[in-house]
């Protein structure tokens, strides 16, 4: 649509000026550029530069980056012979300060686009606040001739049973915003749901992980086994050789085989684990959530896809918080925001952001999303008690009292 708008313009004002930018000046040189520059042929008396097409009759479309608010101002109007068209792409994620440059021109066409993203900032309030100033459009997937009907059934079953209430389908299909309930990864009532109406305990595989700190967070340790989980330990270990002990401890006690525990190795994490193999003789798998998601057309990272599975499976009313979810555990579960790159790719907010809100690191959660998702591939028990296909170590009881220490107020 951006492309037919600039070239429009263009043709029927070759004398008028066309200023476009983005969230992402990459997406502006990798992706609308070279679109525009597929149409040369069309138009054999233009210019097509790197980074400006003109007309003989001197009109022009030129990009500009988002820190760059400078090049937004000083274009104004003088019709009928130089009309002015101001466009910002991907504008969910460009900042305020360009919006402002661009208030103080007076275009003949000012447009927006974008997909929609957090309940914030200019491009969200045209829709809501501000939209009486606007002529406001929205494009569902299924206005849109390139996306074919298997793509959109597939994500109503990837984001089933209620696909309507899922934040990416309701991005990616619905060109809804992600507000209220929808703004965070895991909306409290699907706690309090699962809480208040568990699932049938249903036995299988012992899948374990340990979210690593050392200082003021918690070394938390989860544990999955079959549809059930929970906090095993929870402490604020200053002593990273301790931790280790202590965790590897934890898990061979519980029966869990190193190759189903994964330790979050960012930060401080690696070398833990490191310590735990080499000291220790236990290996785990590494958990990095900044790295690339297996599904990376939906997710920025795996910390995301991680925290979207969990909620996923509480939508489909699959997790039972064996011997419930303490205060903390809940908070931290149901506080993480969704927020959207430029590529409108879902991705976690970050942990410094929740600390300028006031908020603690969710050492808890990110625990039992990581053991979660660590048991993604979960093999469950047969009717005799015998896992398909294997039964590699014996079951012991993996949900005995779980040990929390330190348990002060933060």
């Amino acid at each position: 649509m951006n492309v037919v708008l600039l070239l429009w313009f263009l043709y029927t004002h070759p004398r008028g000026i066309a200023m476009v930018t983005s969230g992402s000046w990459t997406q502006l040189k990798t992706q609308l550029w070279p679109n525009l520059k597929e149409h040369t042929a069309r138009f054999p008396s233009w210019q097509f530069l790197d980074e400006r097409i003109s007309t003989p009759e001197g009109g022009f479309i030129r990009p500009y980056s988002t820190d760059s608010p400078g090049r937004a101002e000083g274009h104004h109007q003088k019709l009928p012979e130089r009309p002015v068209m101001l466009m910002v792409d991907e504008a969910k994620s460009v900042p305020d300060a360009i919006f402002d440059a661009i208030n103080r021109c007076t275009p003949t066409y000012l447009i927006y686009t974008s997909s929609p993203g957090a309940p914030q900032g200019t491009f969200y309030n045209a829709f809501r606040a501000a939209r009486s100033l606007y002529h406001t459009v929205k494009a569902t997937a299924f206005d849109c001739p390139h996306i074919s009907k298997e793509r959109i059934e597939t994500a109503r079953a990837l984001y089933g049973p209620e696909p309507e209430k899922n934040p990416i389908y309701r991005s990616m299909i619905l060109a809804e915003f992600s507000e209220g309930d929808d703004a965070l990864f895991i909306p409290h009532a699907l706690i309090e749901r699962a809480l208040a109406h568990p699932p049938m305990a249903k036995e299988g595989e012992l899948y374990a992980a340990t979210d690593w700190a050392a200082g003021g967070d918690e070394t938390v340790t989860a544990i999955r086994h079959g549809n059930m989980l929970r906090i095993l330990q929870a402490t604020r270990e200053r002593n990273t050789m301790r931790a280790a002990e202590q965790v590897v401890g934890l898990l061979r006690a519980h029966g869990v085989p190193e190759s189903q525990a994964v330790g979050d190795a960012a930060g401080l994490g690696l070398p833990i684990m490191q310590a735990a193999a080499t000291y220790h003789g236990y290996c785990m798998g590494e958990f990095n959530g900044g790295a690339p998601s297996q599904m990376p057309e939906y997710y920025r990272n795996l910390n995301a896809e991680a925290w979207m599975m969990l909620r996923m499976a509480l939508e489909r009313g699959e997790v039972r918080f064996e011997g419930g979810l303490d205060s903390v555990s809940i908070e931290q579960l149901t506080t993480r925001r969704i927020e959207w790159t430029d590529r409108g790719l879902l991705r976690c907010e970050s942990k410094d952001d929740m600390r300028a809100r006031g908020l603690h690191s969710p050492d808890r959660a990110d625990a039992l999303v990581m053991a979660w998702w660590a048991g993604r591939s979960m093999r469950y028990f047969n009717d005799d008690g015998t896992l398909p296909s294997r039964v590699s170590y014996p079951v012991r009881d993996a949900f005995a009292a779980p040990i929390i220490t330190d348990f002060s107020p933060f």
